[in-house]
């Protein structure tokens, strides 16, 4: 099989190094500008490499993957379907539900593959958890709660697309992280958010630019003076299905936090809970039982989630059949996260109201 990418930034770093270890011959890369495409290419040894998106649609390619900022994807997504194409599209996978509905749509009446990188599911933990929950051992859940704490954007912090509303929309936290921690939250909880409330936190939305980075503003710092409209940071409440509730706090801006996941489900007969940063463990409790914590000591890495997304994904490509029931992160479920994501924006907009998704 042979595959094309789109986007030669970290996600394309990420999902070529996945498609190398998967076996998937990757056959050609596009990015916006020349000298990127054919860096990359050099270091990936791919063959064919350039700006124009027609390189994608050539007959040898079996697959696109899409690793472009999320403003792009709609336009990207509907060419490569119109050309016959599968796509594998970074998250999320747009911003505005109504097309985002509409792109879910497309995907379904072509026929095609076509998934999204929602791969914090493949930890051999978060399996795990979906398995016990589903089981019913615990019985129903009744919170659902966490966080996604990062520090990637605290001062200073580099001044990147992220902050372009013109390639990442207005939000920032929620997009690029909460969504990580919508879908894992539904995925393996089984139950879908239908109300949430929030409250953003722009803490620094003016700031001085300088050889790149970001400093605020009574920084002893010269150079450019920028503004800033999306989001550092967002505690939300949520609304499920079948009466749970829950929590969410994110933030960008968290020294000492590399990439910190965590979930908890409470159920009427125990309690589970999981974080990225000790991946490999699974901690589960009953009433009067102590805690038990199942360690995965042949476990796996983010980077080996993404292996694993690639191989059910491209099983798929391989028979030339959409299963019933795809075993991936489907437009239709990512076009529900742009939902959640929307009405989030507009309940931080009126004052934390609940907005129903």
């Amino acid at each position: 099989m042979k595959a094309a990418i789109i986007g030669a930034g970290f996600s394309g770093q990420v999902h070529a190094a996945a498609l190398k270890a998967c076996g998937v011959e990757i056959a050609a890369v596009i990015t916006a500008h020349e000298e990127s495409a054919r860096a990359f290419a050099l270091q990936w040894n791919i063959p064919r490499w350039g700006t124009d998106p027609a390189l994608a649609y050539e007959k040898e390619i079996d697959a696109v993957h899409i690793c472009t900022p999320p403003t792009t994807h709609g336009e990207l997504v509907l060419s490569l379907l119109k050309h016959g194409k599968n796509v594998l599209c970074e998250k999320p996978l747009c911003f505005d539900k109504e097309e985002a509905a509409a792109l879910a749509q497309a995907a379904k009446d072509s026929g095609l593959i076509c998934a999204l990188t929602f791969n914090v599911r493949y930890h051999m933990a978060c399996q795990k958890a979906r398995e016990l929950i589903a089981s019913e051992q615990f019985g129903r859940s009744l919170l659902i709660h966490g966080n996604y704490m990062q520090e990637f954007n605290a001062f200073p912090a580099p001044l990147d697309w992220r902050y372009d509303p013109k390639l990442a929309g207005q939000m920032r936290a929620v997009t690029e992280i909460g969504s990580h921690w919508l879908d894992l939250a539904q995925y393996i909880s089984g139950k879908k958010v239908t109300a949430v409330s929030a409250l953003f936190g722009r803490f620094n939305p003016d700031r001085i630019v300088s050889d790149g980075m970001m400093h605020p503003l009574h920084a002893d710092v010269k150079g450019t003076p920028i503004h800033i409209i999306s989001e550092d940071a967002a505690a939300i409440n949520l609304q499920y299905e079948d009466g749970a509730i829950g929590s969410l706090l994110l933030s960008e801006i968290s020294p000492g936090r590399g990439n910190r996941l965590t979930l908890e489900i409470t159920c009427e007969y125990g309690n589970l809970w999981w974080n990225e940063e000790d991946n490999n463990l699974l901690h589960t409790a009953r009433k009067g039982e102590g805690v038990h914590t199942e360690v995965f000591a042949f476990g796996n890495g983010f980077t080996d989630t993404f292996r694993t997304l690639l191989e059910r994904y491209y099983a798929a490509v391989l028979s030339g059949q959409l299963p019933k029931q795809p075993d991936w992160p489907t437009f239709e479920e990512g076009a529900q996260i742009t939902s959640i994501c929307s009405a989030l924006a507009e309940s931080a907009a009126q004052d934390s109201r609940w907005i129903q998704v």
